[in-house]
């Protein structure tokens, strides 16, 4: 008996300590009213404008760029504007069968709290998507074609209407 209660206590605690330790991983600078000034002298995230390949875009201090991915880190098709492993934003360009079927399977497998997003045009670029997670761990999909090029935007940690991701967004340029 002694050993099945402490046995459910440690469990509580680490249930609870694993929650806590997300929640500060997540988006909590949604509730910060004060300004920052970015690298470009506007008011907004402070960071600086990197370029991985074909794309240049904004990375917040305390963040840094990567390109390629695990299977080729030299792939200049791929970068990801990171925070941790579990805030990041991952930046694709493929070819349009290998899009859409990554829409198809994305938007069939993160079903939780998903929704639909209109089509916002950002920096230039039509995109289309959808949001789905958690309030401790919101994410997004977005798709566009743009120039001849087909675009992907993975999100994890912020909600597609926050203020990171629109301005890590809007910086977004993209060389063809």
């Amino acid at each position: 008996m002694k050993k099945s209660i402490l046995t459910r206590s440690i469990s509580i605690i680490l249930a609870t300590s694993l929650m806590l330790g997300m929640t500060a991983c997540g988006d909590s600078s949604n509730t910060d009213s004060s300004s920052e000034v970015s690298s470009s002298g506007s008011e907004g995230i402070k960071g600086e404008t990197k370029t991985w390949g074909p794309y240049t875009v904004l990375v917040p201090e305390g963040w840094y760029l990567k390109g390629g991915d695990v299977f080729d880190e030299k792939d200049e098709n791929i970068c990801s504007v990171r925070k941790s492993d579990f805030v990041y934003f991952d930046f694709k360009s493929e070819t349009e069968e290998v899009m859409k079927k990554q829409y198809e399977y994305n938007h069939n497998t993160y079903t939780l709290n998903q929704k639909d997003l209109e089509q916002t045009e950002i920096a230039g670029i039509s995109w289309n998507g959808f949001e789905y997670g958690t309030d401790i761990n919101p994410c997004f999909e977005l798709y566009a074609a743009y120039k001849g090029k087909y675009l992907r935007v993975s999100c994890v940690g912020f909600t597609f209407n926050s203020r990171q991701a629109q301005e890590i967004l809007s910086s977004l340029k993209i060389d063809v």
